[in-house]
């Protein structure tokens, strides 16, 4: 076995920036080709919409959910976003994107591109195949979900650059006693969006969602901001709709319950915003919540980088073959820097203690590297909390 970096995710613990690219992202779509532009299966950088237009990509009966995707994107984010767009043939199933052929995904040329710069992919479905409807929606929504968690977990293994999926809540029916619960699932890299800025029976009619509205707003903020957060405002699309229903007047709360990323609406605030961005596995997950997932996900990459300096370095030990603690704490005090620097803003700080980062590296030096030639790290950072309930005892004060 080579001489590598391995590290896990740690789960358990909880229970319940612009220079880092953490806004950039990938719409994966179905679409067709265009002569002396757009091509299939071929990765494209865009930035704006004269970008896409540079492409000879325009709003037409076989790309519109691709250009909708991309349009809403960046009127969500704002122009000098990074966007990646890929399409693929509409006789391919979007669990078929996510799935090995000799030993690579359709997808993964896209991921190579960028150069594991692409944080969040997102998939915009408006394929030719016949739609089987089961628990719901397109049955092939949940085999796409496990697909795509194999290819994360694949493709952090082997390049150190995790990222997370958001899938459409294909051809929903409406009838949200038949969705599955997606908390009982274990894909916590994997997030299921239902809710659309074009109707079901509309002209065109939509069975997709507005993945372009999610991953703009996601772009638009540091990988510990909610998407749903109401101080950030309202989300650009005036409509939005559950099938045929507007969100205000559909049980969306029925739809999160269940584990499902949606949009909501306020009493007293105007337009629309999204209930909370949940991932396909249990509450107890520590990365149930996108904001976790994005948040460690940054910690992941930026503790490799600072640990990619020490592989195959000469390590000081004892008489015994342990470690000497200066080099342990050289190691410890240099990943605590690289994640606290780089993320700074987005750990949770103790503000009480000027020391305190809200990262914490930790290296045994009680470890045989003589015999075993295996440095065991562990990291731990702090996540923010939530305000997802606020409760309220309010009455009168009468002094006698």
């Amino acid at each position: 076995m080579r001489p590598k970096i391995s590290i896990g995710f740690n789960n358990g613990a909880i229970g319940a920036v612009n220079p880092l690219d953490t806004g950039c992202f990938a719409i994966v779509a179905s679409a067709v080709a265009i002569a002396n532009g757009f091509q299939l299966e071929t990765p494209y950088l865009v930035k704006s919409l004269k970008d896409v237009a540079n492409l000879n990509l325009v709003d037409s009966i076989d790309n519109h959910r691709l250009f909708k995707a991309v349009t809403e994107f960046f009127t969500e984010a704002g122009e000098g976003s990074e966007l990646w767009i890929y399409g693929m043939s509409k006789d391919k199933k979007v669990s078929k994107w996510f799935s090995e052929i000799e030993g690579i995904c359709p997808v993964e040329p896209l991921l190579n591109a960028a150069q594991g710069k692409i944080r969040g992919l997102f998939t915009v479905y408006d394929g030719s195949d016949t739609v089987q409807i089961d628990k719901g929606m397109d049955a092939d929504v949940l085999v796409a979900a496990n697909q795509a968690q194999i290819l994360v977990e694949k493709y952090t293994r082997a390049k150190y650059a995790p990222f997370f999926v958001i899938l459409e809540g294909f051809a929903f029916n409406g009838n949200k006693v038949s969705l599955p619960d997606l908390t009982t699932y274990s894909f916590n890299s994997v997030g299921i969006l239902l809710g659309d800025t074009e109707m079901a029976t509309g002209t065109p009619a939509s069975q997709g969602c507005a993945v372009g509205v999610l991953a703009g707003r996601l772009a638009g903020y540091s990988v510990k901001v909610n998407p749903g957060k109401v101080r950030n405002g309202a989300l650009k699309a005036q409509k939005l709709f559950i099938k045929d229903t507007q969100v205000e007047n559909y049980d969306v709360e029925a739809l999160y319950d269940k584990g499902f990323i949606t949009f909501t609406t306020h009493q007293g605030k105007a337009g629309y915003f999204f209930m909370d961005a949940s991932l396909a596995c249990p509450v107890a997950d520590d990365y149930h919540y996108l904001t976790h997932r994005r948040t460690i996900n940054e910690a992941y990459r930026l503790g490799y980088l600072a640990l990619l300096d020490f592989l195959l370095d000469e390590v000081p030990v004892n008489n015994n073959g342990t470690i000497q603690a200066i080099y342990a704490k050289t190691i410890e005090t240099t990943v605590e820097r690289k994640i606290a620097t780089s993320m700074d803003g987005n750990i949770n700080k103790n503000l009480e203690e000027s020391k305190d980062t809200g990262v914490r590296c930790f290296v045994d030096v009680n470890q045989n590297i003589v015999s075993s030639s295996k440095l065991d790290v562990v990291i731990k950072i702090r996540p923010f909390g939530y305000n997802r309930w606020i409760n309220v005892l309010i009455g009168f004060e009468i002094e006698n």
